[in-house]
């Protein structure tokens, strides 16, 4: 891509007010994710909880000098040498440069829509279609009003096809999104489930997606009748079709998997045994039918078909490095999307990135693995490993000090464990170079033992608590975010904005400054032995009696510091911490004189909002809170922020959000109000041996558990020293194995425990759901009468945690 500020201007019809020139070569909707500042469009969306324009003036003062905008604020004058190209409405003004974009390229677009699907048949088309073929497909799942556009803006000049996905969530969005893609070739994936609550009928919801092909030459999918009502509405359209029926383009069966096309036959040897895995594999490979490619062909790249990784896992790496894998393709494109995932990762450490040769893409080496140079420096990467004979041959395009290995092998000979030390690894690559024996080498060593969390549904939560609040949202980070990971987690939220992070201790802040998490921390149970470090690195404390107040301004004025924020805390029931109604006139004419310190915000904390049975005390807390804060607030001439709620508050009583809500539990799925949230964190292991015992022998220490029949006994290797309640022991807990609930047997040991695995048919090896998306956290709290913030913060830090994002 390469536009000039004034093309914008033409194409959008936009008003330029005008600054330095600048060539444009990205544009972005993220001002997090920008890496080269100087040469990026950015486009200020303005949605329900976000507004872009409020990000404009730092990312000038990082470089960027083009901006479209909708809002003329006042301080844009200041910005000297800014290009503001200003409409009326920037989401509609990044479609128009789309369309524009899309209409002036040579490629021929792939459209693609359906319920499901859509992303893996297009990663398979990529992946089975060769070099000279030049096809360019959009990232991820890029297929919404704001998606399909960067999407279309990725296709380069030299590109010759390009496969775009289109997804829908109601009706009348389609329109707009076919005005854009204009494909010449459609795939119809499916129809499904999928937000069948925003339209009338299933038959709505299939004429809307029909729209999409409208201008098509050709419809790819399955026969049958979705397929039939969608070309209906596409009469010019010619429907190349597939299934196991006579009056299709492609005939095939299913056991085993045999195509035929044309006359000719061939066997599919899918490396996929599911019913979804071969729609999509058919889908995909129709298309190359339908560009040309043989049959046999087809079916040789099939069989070579490697799974489509939806998300990047982020793991824990020995010496405290984090790795951050995503080795099941590599392109330029991929690349760049990865050091932008890389960006969001915890400041501090070094970053590494250990990259093979790409995988074929017609263009020219030098220039290719120069723009992979160049991408890598931009996004901060210190040292590049590269693995392969053609990168190694470019080792010059590369940050001085990078290293390179023809074969993943002697990577594996020649690297030492010991050399890898506090770095962030992103590991990006071809799958023929097997990056996963890299990763084995780098990762923390465990036991089969793991808690996987989920950061894409940590975000789902917390947008879903945002849209029930004007007000700012703190996060409860404390006890090692109740389980899941404090640094990873910190970062994860400080890419989306949050307003403050609050932790328990003062160490909790220390480590969140370590791995360069910037934002507002405060503590709520500071040290008094700790005030010079807190100060330093600008933790702020709780105030909790008037006896901490007095020795804090004391160390502040150690420092020498003039102001610096604290939060003081009110009692107004819970009877733990704080201040009580009759302190605040000493608190009050504390603040008489001037002081070092001042109050960002009072608080206080409920006893049981999330119980109705306590409601009324809820309310009377409410009233004291809103008596004394307000005695607080009139006491300066600045505003006082105020807080009540934590997530069960936030979601039952609106009445009381106030200045600022603090978010905990919710964050990570469990709703005082039955809210469709998603479970975040899944606890898992593995089986490893399973022995066959007579009716009436014993199980484990103190021969606690007794088998009343031939039962499969299953070992597993996770025990109490992992955070798996003794409680469960003895059958009052379950586990989750092939499917199906499996009881402990005996009791919990330190390091393992047994299951009574009887009629599952499990073996060593299978995987075992402790809790998670299967077995609920809270069913698990409820069967060893407590509650899920237990379960999940009893989980300890030997359990090796995996991070996983889209």
């Amino acid at each position: 891509m390469l536009y000039t500020v004034q093309e914008v201007v033409e194409i959008t019809g936009a008003r330029l007010s005008k600054g330095i020139p600048v060539e444009i070569r990205e544009c972005s909707i993220d001002s997090r994710a920008i890496q080269r500042h100087g040469k990026t469009l950015f486009f200020a969306l303005v949605g329900e909880r976000h507004d872009g324009h409020d990000y404009v003036q730092e990312l000038y003062a990082n470089g960027a000098r083009a901006f479209v905008i909708s809002d003329e604020r006042a301080a844009f004058s200041l910005l000297d040498e800014a290009n503001f190209i200003v409409v009326p409405d920037v989401t509609r003004a990044l479609q128009d440069l789309a369309a524009s974009h899309r209409k002036a390229s040579r490629a021929r677009v792939v459209g693609i829509t359906g319920s499901n699907g859509k992303t893996i048949v297009k990663e398979w088309i990529h992946q089975m279609a060769p070099p000279a073929w030049r096809l360019y497909r959009g990232p991820r799942s890029y297929n919404s009003h704001v998606g399909v556009p960067l999407s279309l803006l990725g296709i380069e000049e030299e590109d010759r096809i390009a496969v775009i996905e289109a997804g829908i969530s109601k009706p009348g969005e389609m329109q707009r999104l076919e005005e854009m893609i204009a494909p010449v070739t459609g795939i119809f994936t499916c129809i499904g489930d999928a937000h069948d609550e925003n339209f009338s009928s299933r038959e709505e919801k299939l004429v809307e997606k029909a729209r999409l092909f409208r201008s098509c030459d050709a419809i790819i999918g399955r026969a049958g009748e979705p397929l039939s009502r969608l070309a209906r509405e596409c009469p010019r359209a010619r429907v190349f079709s597939w299934g196991e029926g006579e009056e299709v383009e492609v005939r095939v069966t299913t056991s085993p998997m045999e195509v035929w096309y044309r006359g000719e036959r061939a066997l599919f040897a899918l490396p996929f045994a599911d019913e979804a895995s071969r729609e999509n594999a058919m889908n995909a490979a129709c298309f190359l039918l339908l560009e040309g490619m043989p049959l046999e062909e087809v079916a040789r790249r099939v069989r070579d078909l490697s799974p489509v990784a939806a998300r990047m896992e982020i793991r824990e790496g020995m010496n405290g490095c984090v790795l951050v894998n995503d080795f099941y393709n590599s392109d330029p494109s991929s690349f760049r999307l990865a050091l932008r995932a890389l960006s969001l990762q915890e400041r501090g450490k070094e970053r590494v990135v250990i990259l093979t040769d790409f995988d074929e893409t017609g263009r020219s080496p030098a220039e290719l693995y120069r723009e992979a140079g160049e991408a890598a420096r931009e996004a901060g990467v210190g040292r590049v490993i590269g693995i392969g004979e053609e990168i190694s041959r470019h080792r010059d395009a590369f940050p001085a000090g990078s290293r390179f290995h023809e074969t993943t092998r002697a990577f594996l000979e020649r690297e030492r464990r010991e050399d890898f030390r506090d770095q962030l690894i992103l590991l990006k690559g071809a799958r023929r170079f097997q990056l996963e024996y890299i990763a084995g080498f780098l990762q923390k060593q465990s036991r089969g033992t793991l808690l996987e969390v989920d950061l894409d549904a940590m975000v789902h939560n917390l947008n879903y608590f945002r849209s029930l609040t004007p007000a700012r949202v703190a996060v409860m980070v404390k006890a090692f975010t109740y389980g899941s990971g404090a640094r990873e987690v910190a970062s994860l939220l400080q890419y989306h904005r949050v307003d403050y992070l609050m932790v328990a201790f003062a160490d909790e802040g220390m480590e969140l400054r370590a791995a360069g998490i910037s934002l507002p921390i405060a503590v709520m149970n500071p040290d008094p032995g700790e005030l010079d470090q807190m100060i330093s690195l600008g933790l702020e404390p709780v105030i909790y009696s008037l006896e901490f107040l007095a020795a804090f301004e004391q160390a502040l004025g150690r420092h020498g510091i003039k102001r610096f924020p604290v939060h003081v805390e009110l009692n107004t029931g819970m009877n733990r911490s704080g201040l009580d109604a009759s302190d605040l006139p000493a608190l009050l004419a504390f603040f008489d004189a001037p002081r070092a310190l001042y109050p960002r915000s009072v608080f206080s904390h409920l006893s049981g909002s999330e119980d109705p049975s306590h409601d009324d005390f809820t309310r009377l807390q409410a009233r004291r809170f809103e008596e004394a804060s307000e005695r607080v607030q009139s006491a300066f001439d600045y505003p006082v922020w105020r807080h009540l709620l934590n997530s069960a508050g936030i979601e039952r009583f609106p009445g009381y959000h106030f200045d600022m809500v603090r978010l905990g539990i919710g964050l990570h799925g469990i709703s005082a109000a039955g809210a469709p949230l998603l479970p975040v964190s899944t606890f898992t292991t593995r089986v490893a041996a399973t022995r066959l015992i007579a009716a009436g022998e014993a199980v484990g220490y103190n021969r606690k558990g007794y088998a009343t029949r031939e039962t499969l006994v299953a070992t597993l290797p996770v025990g109490y020293a992992d955070g798996l309640d003794r409680r469960l022991g003895n059958g009052r807990g379950e586990v989750c194995l092939r499917g199906a609930r499996a009881p402990f047997i005996g009791n919990i040991c330190m390091d393992s425990c047994m299951i009574d695995a009887t009629g599952t048919g499990a073996v060593a090896g299978d995987e075992v759901e402790i809790f998670g998306k299967h077995l609920p956290v809270a069913e698990v709290a409820t069967r060893i009468g407590t509650i899920p913030y237990e379960v999940l913060t009893s989980v300890s830090r030997r359990v090796k945690r995996i991070y996983y994002k889209e």
